[in-house]
């Protein structure tokens, strides 16, 4: 989204698109498990979250919608960004002409994404974590481009979503010993690491197209098959930078973060609630063992009163 008036970049009409033979990716809809916190089922069941059924034309696109409704959706969105998130207004202008500023030292690498409401919440709180080998992977690479003054930029894509969604910088070492408790899959994705974002806009795979690179496994491949924590090497790395940085957008993330934002703060209650639940039994349990403690030593004064009388 990039500040203006008249200027939707960053905002679309268009709510949906496919992803390479697989299953249409819907934002905001749901694949699977992917999109669940810890899958679950008390979350997506709960009847107070009907965002779905409030804003259809903007979370269910698989209709038409007048395009009166569309804008009034794309103004709708461009306020709640602007009270909210007013660092990520003109996010992309501002770093327009990085790719000309790249320091040859940098390392770029390809990061896949379960649930574009990780990415969300990687925007919301600038943290990433990938799997055991990758964030070993990120922090080597970390290391070696800080003692030589570059940096490492990760090049974000979700699974099946068929395009990149933004670019971020690494900012710190994975701690392995730090945890983040909104991850959609808890527990999957040990240590944490700081990040910038710098980009947030979609560019489809198929300006790609022409980038061919080595993978991990040896096969030489478009760059769009690249999974996780997958290098990029310098001069493809470059020509990506430049290709997200000029891409005309029309849809990016941040439409849905009023939508992801709901969900969070759904499912913190629903913790909290639990929490509290779950505090309110443990405080219980210790009156229940006093008491039975109580009843049991009253027995037995009973029993030697009554040995005492024969």
């Amino acid at each position: 989204m990039e500040s203006g008036p008249n200027n939707t970049e960053g905002f679309n009409q268009k709510q949906s698109r496919g992803g390479r033979g697989q299953k249409r990716f819907r934002r905001g809809g749901y694949r699977g498990n992917r999109g669940s916190y810890n899958y679950n089922k008390n979350y997506y069941n709960n009847q107070n979250m009907n965002y779905y059924n409030r804003y259809p034309s903007q979370f269910q696109s698989q209709q038409n919608y007048n395009p009166f409704m569309q804008q009034q959706m794309l103004y709708r969105t461009e306020m709640y960004i602007c009270s909210r998130y007013r660092n990520l207004i003109d996010i992309n202008i501002k770093n327009s002409s990085l790719y000309e500023k790249i320091d040859s030292n940098s390392k770029f690498f390809i990061i896949k994404s379960f649930s574009e409401e990780d990415v969300h919440k990687s925007i919301k709180y600038g943290v990433w974590s990938s799997s055991k080998n990758g964030n070993l992977t990120l922090s080597n690479a970390f290391q070696l481009t800080k003692e030589k003054n570059g940096n490492v930029y990760l090049i974000f894509s979700c699974n099946g979503s068929g395009r990149y969604v933004g670019i971020a910088r690494m900012k710190t070492p994975c701690d392995e010993n730090r945890t983040f408790e909104f991850w959609t899959q808890d527990g999957k994705w040990p240590g944490l690491f700081d990040v910038e974002w710098l980009f947030i806009k979609d560019v489809p795979f198929k300006e790609f197209k022409d980038i061919i690179i080595t993978m991990k496994d040896g096969e030489t491949k478009p760059i769009s098959n690249a999974r996780d924590t997958q290098e990029v090497p310098f001069e493809q790395a470059k020509i990506m930078f430049e290709k997200i940085s000029k891409y005309q957008n029309s849809n990016t993330i941040l439409e849905y973060f009023e939508f992801y934002d709901l969900r969070q703060e759904n499912y913190e209650k629903n913790m909290q609630m639990k929490k509290n639940m779950d505090n309110q039994k443990y405080q219980q349990q210790p009156n229940n063992i006093n008491i039975n403690s109580n009843v049991n030593n009253n027995n037995v004064e009973n029993k030697d009163e009554k040995n005492d009388a024969k």
